[in-house]
């Protein structure tokens, strides 16, 4: 079984510090053995190090303040893993859809949703032509934007495909008249 470089990495770190630990206790081991007042410490630290509650209770701290150091330099490197995400919540749409373009992540806050965007969304459903998406699209248009000359050709345009000369006439008629607006 090969390892990659990110996993030899990792175990080179993990088994430095299993190293790093066990000298640790050695060289407290050796200085126990030191003549004097030196030695007398190490024996007390040694003992205290060593008894069955403080032993379980430092390695579990120590193992507790290793993890969150580590996480922490992981978030730093990686970035918060908080992140937004869309999905496409229709299942007719969605079995349309390759399964990557089922959902999109962002690591940032997307903007609002541009009205000059769901336009050309609306325009681009019209060329397909998918009359269906085209209007709900238009259902989602806010409805003081219902008469503007670009919202009502794309109407016209929707109308004509769906073959309803009725509302095709009528927003003709609306195109022809001069904007209130102006």
């Amino acid at each position: 079984m090969a390892l990659n470089a990110d996993q030899r990495k990792s175990l080179r770190i993990g088994l430095g510090l299993i190293l790093l630990a066990a000298l640790f206790v050695i060289l407290i081991w050796c200085g126990t053995y030191l003549p004097g007042f030196v030695g007398e410490v190490f024996n007390m630290v040694a003992g205290i190090m060593w008894s069955p509650f403080l032993l379980d209770v430092t390695l579990f701290f120590l193992g507790l303040v290793l993890i969150l150091w580590f996480n922490n330099i992981r978030r730093l490197r990686d970035g918060d893993e908080f992140v937004y995400l869309e999905q496409v919540d229709d299942p007719a749409a969605s079995r349309k859809l390759p399964a990557e373009a089922r959902s999109a992540i962002y690591r940032h806050k997307p903007d609002a949703p541009d009205p000059d965007l769901s336009l050309a969304a609306i325009e681009g459903a019209l060329d397909l032509p998918d009359p269906e998406e085209a209007a709900l699209l238009l259902f989602k248009l806010p409805e003081s934007q219902l008469d503007d000359p670009q919202v009502l050709a794309l109407r016209l345009r929707l109308a004509e495909l769906n073959g309803d000369q009725a509302a095709a006439a009528i927003l003709r008629k609306k195109l022809a008249r001069p904007s209130p607006k102006d």
